[in-house]
């Protein structure tokens, strides 16, 4: 059963007017932006999906550092999707099954089903941050740090 819509962010809510006149978390962790390291264990391709999608993010103020998770499952996703791909290019769709009759038959690889569940799961996730048209106009960057005033501004970097 499912839980319904997803909560919106608290910065969004206040910047709507919070229309729902529900409570608002005022202790909602704050994070500071920008886009975490990327793991030295990619792939190639999982490598070449993590600069596609944080060249385009660069500067947008998206993500925070803490967003690795969610940056990790779109580049696997990705390579597993590649991979399969190249595997049903190679191999093709489908391959031949003789029954005891005598009798060809034939049946779809296994890879055609990884390849369908990688495509679903990549395009949940780039929906997830912001990649899809319809998806897009959710996505908010996030707000400017404040900047320090009087004194402090000569304190810090």
């Amino acid at each position: 059963m499912g839980r319904g819509r997803k909560p919106k962010p608290t910065a969004l809510k206040l910047l709507n007017g919070n229309p729902g006149c529900r409570p608002i978390n005022m202790r909602e962790p704050q994070f500071e932006a920008g886009i975490p390291p990327k793991p030295e264990w990619f792939d190639l391709y999982a490598s070449e999906e993590w600069d596609r999608i944080t060249g385009n993010l660069n500067g947008q103020r998206v993500f925070t550092r803490n967003d690795l998770g969610i940056l990790v499952a779109v580049c696997i996703a990705y390579e597993q999707l590649r991979e399969t791909h190249a595997i049903l290019k190679t191999l093709g769709r489908s391959y031949v099954v003789e029954d005891l009759g005598g009798q060809k038959h034939f049946k779809a690889r296994p890879e055609c089903v990884r390849f369908e569940t990688a495509q679903k799961e990549y395009r949940t996730l780039l929906s997830e941050i912001g990649f899809s048209p319809s998806s897009r106009s959710r996505v908010k960057t996030l707000p400017e740090p404040p900047k320090p005033n009087g004194s402090a501004r000569f304190f810090t970097s």
